[in-house]
């Protein structure tokens, strides 16, 4: 055997599983964490969270494409364990945000302007600590849902 590594390609429903998800989740907390200690530094950095703010979109993108299908279908399985109020105030939680991801992707990409920087930080901060509150509450409430109900595979070793 050689030294290159096989790869093959993964099915959608094989890319949506529990450790698929709970990775991608980390890796935005994380990317959330360096921004907003980034935009917390002089202005000259905003280059670098500009390539930073690209990377977590790319990731928050990638991530909404397989975890879209997995909420709808874990929605579905909760309806049993949680009021319908609970699951209608998370879904428009949910829309929200997303919305508001959108305009401030729409707002600071491609480049964060150094004279914008003061502002970029304020709002910046305001809306990584609420995705990351997001991911966070994905990965307690629906993820084990998710997992519990077989909604999704707990996973391992996915290539993507």
């Amino acid at each position: 055997m050689n030294d290159r590594t096989i790869v093959q390609t993964v099915s959608d429903q094989d890319r949506a599983n529990w450790t698929r998800l709970i990775d991608d989740h980390e890796k935005i907390a994380g990317q959330c964490a360096e921004l907003v200690t980034l935009s917390r530094q002089p202005r000259t950095q905003s280059a670098i969270a500009s390539r930073k703010l690209i990377e977590l979109a790319v990731t928050v993108a990638d991530h909404l494409g397989v975890e879209d299908e997995v909420i709808d279908r874990t929605v579905v399985a909760m309806e049993a364990h949680c009021s319908a109020d609970t699951i209608a105030m998370m879904e428009e939680d949910l829309d929200i945000l997303r919305s508001d991801w959108k305009a401030f992707i729409g707002r600071w990409l491609p480049t964060i302007s150094p004279k914008d920087w003061a502002a970029f930080g304020v709002q910046a901060e305001s809306m990584l600590d609420r995705l990351s509150h997001q991911v966070k509450l994905e990965t307690e409430l629906l993820y084990d849902h998710a997992l519990r109900d077989g909604v999704v595979r707990p996973g391992g070793l996915v290539l993507h």
